[in-house]
């Protein structure tokens, strides 16, 4: 048991959530800007370096994609190193002129959008190796598919 306990501190142990957010700011009035957040914290006791973020869709055919960073200033830089509690947070806009995010999901999660959505995770990859996963929370995915809706151009198989 002590062999146990001791071995638990040179894990490396991450947590990560992917979601949609709204950022307020003080004196801006709406619509405010969406994202996609990813929070990645350090809940283990032995620092991690943190060099990229992808994606893995699909059960039986898997997809995998890797997310690109901007230094926009509200973003932690890549790659990051977390020590015991420390957090980075990942801001990319959902709604603008940039259209990655109606790429994502014409690309990687038609025709077939709840169930794609189901087994879509996003990835954390280490300087060591490891890499961890997490699956997207909910309101990000009802978010997706209220988008895919609205939007004639996207024909999916809901």
């Amino acid at each position: 048991m002590a062999l146990y306990l001791a071995r638990q501190d040179k894990r490396i142990r991450l947590h990560a959530t992917a979601g949609h957010r709204v950022i307020v700011s003080q004196g801006s009035q709406g619509p405010f800007p969406q994202y996609l957040a990813i929070r990645i914290t350090n809940v283990g006791h032995r620092d991690v370096q943190v060099i990229g973020i992808g994606w893995r869709i699909g059960l039986f055919k898997k997809t995998y994609a890797d997310q690109t960073i901007i230094r926009d200033g509200i973003s932690s830089p890549l790659p990051v190193r977390l020590r015991d509690g420390d957090e980075a947070c990942y801001y990319f806009p959902l709604f603008t002129e940039i259209e990655w995010f109606r790429e994502f999901i014409q690309k990687m999660l038609l025709p077939h959008l709840r169930w794609n959505l189901w087994f879509t995770h996003i990835r954390i990859y280490t300087s060591v190796g490891k890499v961890f996963k997490a699956s997207l929370e909910q309101g990000l995915k009802k978010r997706i598919i209220e988008y895919v809706k609205q939007n004639p151009m996207l024909k999916p198989r809901i």
